[in-house]
């Protein structure tokens, strides 16, 4: 068969298929598009009432008098460890004041931290408990906090 023998394709008969293909086209791109846009919802949906579930968890975790009472033991258990610590010994000469001056001082370093927020206590066991980092700022950033504040203390 000569492909020269062939009689070309009628204008409008041609532009019925390209019309028909750009038609089913559009139809399978916004039927997609709607598809992947009611997914979205649904897991938006999901992610609300786990994030809800988590609240209430928090909730009822905040409520406990027990975790209360173990936090309260241990801060009252290094105040006094701290208030314990036997008094420093009277400098009589000078190379003992010079050793003194390069080790460095607890308590001096202790100063130099900042005191930890208690409205953070929570972010921080959060990540002790091994939640990722960015999670864990997220959770802040999402009641209203400073997700950075947990940075000066890493």
């Amino acid at each position: 068969m000569d492909t020269l023998a062939l009689p070309p394709t009628n204008q409008k008969r041609m532009v019925a298929f390209i019309n028909h293909f750009i038609v089913s086209t559009v139809t399978f791109l916004n039927k997609f598009a709607a598809d992947c846009e009611s997914r979205f919802v649904q897991y938006e949906h999901k992610m609300q009432n786990l994030e809800a579930s988590l609240m209430i968890v928090e909730a009822k975790l905040a409520s406990i008098d027990v975790l209360k009472q173990q936090n309260n033991t241990a801060v009252v258990t290094t105040t006094a460890d701290d208030q314990k610590q036997a008094p420093s010994p009277v400098v009589a000469d000078g190379a003992t004041k010079a050793a003194e001056e390069c080790e460095p001082n607890p308590s001096s370093a202790a100063a130099a931290l900042p005191e930890r927020d208690p409205k953070y206590d929570l972010y921080f066991k959060m990540l002790h408990l091994g939640v990722q980092l960015g999670a864990v700022k997220n959770k802040i950033a999402s009641e209203g906090l400073d997700p950075d504040y947990i940075d000066r203390f890493l």
